[in-house]
């Protein structure tokens, strides 16, 4: 990757993760053992506009801060890992297959099956079971605004590129 374009995604990233933080940290229903918010869908755009690698980037360390700073230091590690994969396969699937919907809902169902593995080692299986639904209906809500989202984020960065 030329030394320009490293630059570029580095910086793109870096507004990502930021923001991921910002949107989890912003949106915080209580859910379960946890909360629902939109940090899902900043990095599922992440990974659609910048591929597998940085997507799990923006996800893993804007996701893990977020809980860093909302006071669910106990989860980081394991969130790093988990937004990581939903970022990672997010940005995959769909520079494999071109098709933003067949990108975002199996990230946000990953995620889901992430946190219940999680949930099952801090806890124990009642308590991933009972915080399956919380997790299933952020990562499918974070698609779907993903989803909704992404053409526009992609034209705005496209129209901002042409003039640097």
């Amino acid at each position: 990757m030329k030394e320009k374009n490293m630059t570029y995604y580095l910086i793109i990233s870096a507004v990502l993760a930021a923001l991921t933080v910002i949107m989890t940290m912003i949106v915080q229903v209580p859910l379960g053992a946890g909360y629902f918010n939109l940090g899902d869908a900043v990095l599922m755009i992440g990974g659609l506009l910048l591929g597998p690698q940085w997507g799990f980037l923006i996800g893993g360390i804007g996701s893990a801060l977020a809980d860093i700073f909302a006071g669910w230091a106990n989860y980081a590690l394991f969130t790093f890992f988990v937004k990581g994969l939903e970022g990672f396969l997010a940005g995959y699937l769909f520079h494999r297959f071109h098709n933003r919907l067949a990108a975002v809902i199996p990230a946000g169902l990953v995620m889901a099956l992430g946190y219940f593995i999680v949930d099952s080692i801090l806890y124990d299986v009642a308590a991933a079971t009972a915080s399956i639904g919380g997790n299933l209906l952020q990562g499918l809500i974070g698609a779907g605004v993903a989803f909704l989202l992404y053409p526009l984020v992609q034209r705005a960065l496209a129209s901002s590129r042409a003039k640097l």
